[in-house]
Parts: C-alpha cells; sequence; structure tokens
C-alpha cells in the first residue's frame, strides 16, 4: 500500500519544488553562477524593473512581503543589490542591482531563460504544459477557495464554513 504522504498533494508539489530548486543550484554552481537560484526570482525581477520597494517585489514574485526583505537582505549582503532611502517616505527603501554584480545577474537571467526552454521540451515529454496548468490551477483556487471546494464535496464540513463566516463578521 502507498503511504499517505506520497499522495497529498501539498506535499507533492513541496518536493517536486525543492527538486526543482536543488537542480537549479547545483545548475547555477556547475557554470559558475555564485548566487543562489532561490533568490533569483528577485534578481530577475529587479533586472526586469529597476528601483523596486520589497512591497512592489513582492508583488510580482509572488512572494511574502517578509521573505523578500530575508532575501534582499542577503542580496545586499552579497553585493547583488543595493539600495537607498525613498525620496517621497522615509520609511521605505528601493532597491536596484549593483553594478558590481551586473555580469552575474546577466548570467542568471540567461539560465532562467535557458531553462524555460528546457521547461517547454519537458511539458512535451509529459504532454502536458504544466506551466498553464498551474496558473489555471490558481486562478480556478482565487475563484473558489479549497474550503469552499471542500465544503461542497463533503457537507459535514459546511459548519465549519459557517462558523468561520460568523467569527469574521
Amino acid at each position: 500500500m502507498t503511504p499517505l504522504t506520497d499522495n497529498i498533494f501539498g506535499l507533492q508539489i513541496r518536493r517536486l519544488k525543492d527538486l526543482i530548486a536543488n537542480q537549479a543550484r547545483e545548475a547555477f554552481w556547475r557554470t559558475g553562477i555564485e548566487l543562489d537560484a532561490r533568490l533569483s526570482s528577485i534578481v530577475i525581477a529587479l533586472f526586469e524593473r529597476r528601483g523596486q520597494t520589497s512591497s512592489e517585489l513582492a508583488a510580482v514574485t509572488g512572494l511574502s512581503r517578509q521573505l523578500v526583505e530575508a532575501r534582499l537582505k542577503s542580496l545586499e549582503k552579497d553585493g547583488y543589490v543595493t539600495s537607498i532611502i525613498c525620496a517621497n517616505d522615509a520609511r521605505k527603501r528601493t532597491f536596484s542591482l549593483s553594478r558590481r554584480r551586473r555580469n552575474d545577474v546577466a548570467r542568471t537571467v540567461e539560465i532562467m531563460t535557458d531553462f524555460e526552454g528546457v521547461y517547454k521540451e519537458l511539458w512535451c515529454e509529459l504532454d502536458i504544459d504544466l506551466s498553464e496548468a498551474v496558473l489555471k490551477l490558481e486562478r480556478a483556487l482565487h475563484a473558489k477557495p479549497l474550503l469552499a471546494r471542500l465544503c461542497n464535496e463533503y457537507p459535514e464540513y459546511e459548519d465549519l464554513l459557517c462558523v468561520r463566516r460568523n467569527m469574521s463578521g
């Protein structure tokens, strides 16, 4: 019998995310890119849109603002980004790529672009465009969250949904 943990969707996604991250880190390392692959989404966002706040980067990357800020500290420490205080709001900082690491960033963008080509080949191999499927899944979950779906499928959970509505209302 297959263990339940092998079939829990959230755990499958987590394992897949970790596998991709580890393989990307190895590819970065073997190609001479010092940047931690986990930080690449922020670097690429800054490459495409200069002068972003942590909130703007969170919106672009889909990461939490707290995670973006932690990663920005690491990127700043390693010389990938610089920051300045926003002229119109001293509570905010604007982040940009540093000149010192510009070549590393260019190589990072190049390999990430090449990864997209690799993914397209992988989607053909699997006979599914997983990227499109993930976007559809995300839209579907925004339109109808898991709790609503759980209550529809298993009416015994409907009481939980009502309790939550009363607590928040």
